[in-house]
C-alpha cells in the first residue's frame, strides 16, 4: 500500500508535468466515456462504458495518492493541462457508433501511450503507480468485440472506418506535438520528442491493425 505522507524531497519540473498529464487523461476519459456511453447502441455497451468513466475517476484518485508521496499536488498540476488538447472533439464529430468508438479507442490510446512513454524515465515508486494506472485501459476490448466482426464483413465500412481512424491518428498526433512545445519540460526526460512520436505512431498503427484497419 502506497504511504500517503508526503516527501520532503522536491520533484523536478518534469516529474510535476507528467503527473499533471496522466491525472488529466483520466479526468478527459471520465468526461468521454460518459459521453460515449449515451450513445452507445445497445444497453450492454452503455453499462460497460459507465463502468468505465466511473473506472477513472477512481483512477484520478490513486494518482493523487501516488503523486502526494513524491510531494506533487496532482490537482494543481493537472489543472495545468485543462484544455491542453484543444478543439479536437471539435474538429473530429463521428457520424455514427463504429466512428465514435474508433476515435475514443485511438484518441485515448495515444493518450495513454504519451504518458507511459513520458512515465517511463520516473523514479518510483510514481513510476510504477502511474504506469499501473495507464495500462489498465478497457476499452480495446469492447472495441474489438463490437467492430471487428463488423469491419470484417463490410468492405465498405472497413475502407470509411480507415479513413477516419487515420485523420483521427493524424489530429491527436498533431495534438500531442503541440502539447510538447506549450509545455517543453516534458520532453527533458528520457523519452525526447522524436521518441514519443515513434511510440505514438507504433501504437496508433497497433491498434487499427488490430481492429482490421489499414493505417
Amino acid at each position: 500500500m502506497i504511504d500517503p505522507t508526503p516527501a520532503t524531497t522536491s520533484a523536478t519540473a518534469y516529474q510535476r508535468a507528467v503527473v499533471g498529464i496522466v491525472a488529466y487523461s483520466r479526468t478527459v476519459a471520465c468526461t468521454r466515456y460518459a459521453k460515449d456511453a449515451d450513445k452507445a447502441p445497445l444497453m450492454a455497451s452503455r453499462v460497460a462504458i459507465m463502468r468505465m468513466s466511473a473506472a477513472a475517476v477512481t483512477g484520478y484518485e490513486r494518482v493523487v495518492q501516488a503523486a502526494a508521496v513524491t510531494g506533487i499536488d496532482a490537482d494543481a498540476e493537472a489543472h495545468r493541462f485543462v484544455g491542453a488538447l484543444g478543439d479536437f472533439d471539435e474538429r473530429l464529430r463521428p457520424s455514427d457508433w463504429p466512428e465514435r468508438l474508433v476515435k475514443t479507442y485511438l484518441a485515448f490510446g495515444m493518450l495513454i501511450d504519451f504518458g507511459m512513454a513520458l512515465a517511463d524515465s520516473l523514479p518510483e515508486p510514481l513510476r510504477g503507480a502511474l504506469v499501473d494506472e495507464l495500462a489498465d485501459e478497457r476499452l480495446g476490448g469492447l472495441a474489438s468485440r463490437e467492430l471487428v466482426p463488423a469491419i470484417d464483413a463490410d468492405t465498405q465500412l472497413a475502407a470509411r472506418l480507415g479513413l477516419w481512424g487515420r485523420r483521427v491518428v493524424g489530429e491527436e498526433m498533431g495534438t500531442l506535438q503541440r502539447l510538447l512545445v506549450l509545455h517543453p519540460e516534458l520532453t527533458t526526460g528520457a523519452a525526447g520528442a522524436e521518441l514519443l512520436h515513434e511510440v505514438l505512431s507504433q501504437g496508433a498503427m497497433s491498434r487499427m491493425r488490430g481492429l482490421g484497419l489499414r493505417g
